[in-house]
């Protein structure tokens, strides 16, 4: 994804911030899932 599609170096602000809150939100719901499970995450790699 991120090799196809930059984040931060995004053609333009509104792509960027799209990208942003897709990776939040991707987070997010993996956490959850994690959680749901009983495994443990980590704040940051």
């Amino acid at each position: 994804f991120y090799e196809h599609c930059p984040i931060l170096s995004a053609e333009n602000e509104e792509v960027r911030n799209s990208r942003l809150k897709l990776a939040q939100l991707t987070a997010k719901t993996l956490k959850l899932g994690l959680d749901t499970l009983g495994i443990e995450t980590v704040e940051r790699m």
